[in-house]
């Protein structure tokens, strides 16, 4: 007799200390730590990850329960948080092993109801460089949208374009209504 496997489950939850030696090893390289939390230096370390806790807002973990195990796969927080005008989603990242099956999706979205359906803010931003491409088409699909277009050096000396992208809480009910 064999035992079906159950699928696999996302959920979310507040960040525990426990949970930041897994999410140091999100990044691959030092390229893409800069991508994921540019003041971070290579190789991420859980003392780097704890030292922004005090500045960010709602670090928020995503989970995946399969066959009754639960690992952290995702990470993000509100880089910014200005109390009943704004926030800023930040260091938006995921297992390697894992990307491009959704887990940004659920963990974006879930950042994004949470500001307007909880701390019921009026809009929200948030800043992607130009070479992450999944990432633009993820945050288009959600329906936000640039609305600037700012000039950074990467460590390396490279020139590289940061956009700013926006999202109202009317346009976040809007696709709501059209996802349920």
């Amino acid at each position: 007799m064999s035992c079906a496997s159950t699928p696999p489950i996302l959920s979310h939850r507040p960040l525990a200390d426990g949970d930041i030696p897994t999410i140091c090893g999100f990044p691959r390289s030092a390229e893409e730590l800069y991508f994921l939390f540019p003041r971070a230096v290579w190789p991420l370390t859980p003392d780097q990850v704890r030292a922004t806790l005090g500045t960010r807002r709602d670090p928020t973990v995503v989970t995946l329960s399969e066959n009754g195990r639960e690992r952290v796969v995702g990470y993000a927080n509100y880089a910014t948080f200005e109390d009943g005008r704004t926030a800023s989603i930040g260091n938006v990242s995921v297992d390697p092993t894992l990307r491009r099956r959704g887990i940004a999706e659920y963990l974006v979205r879930t950042m994004i109801g949470r500001a307007f359906d909880h701390h019921h803010l009026p809009e929200l931003t948030l800043y992607c460089f130009n070479t992450n491409t999944p990432a633009l088409l993820l945050y288009a699909k959600l329906g936000l949208t640039p609305i600037a277009l700012e000039t950074r050096v990467t460590p390396w000396g490279d020139p590289i374009a940061l956009f700013k992208l926006r999202m109202d809480h009317a346009s976040w009910q809007s696709a709501s209504r059209i996802a349920a």
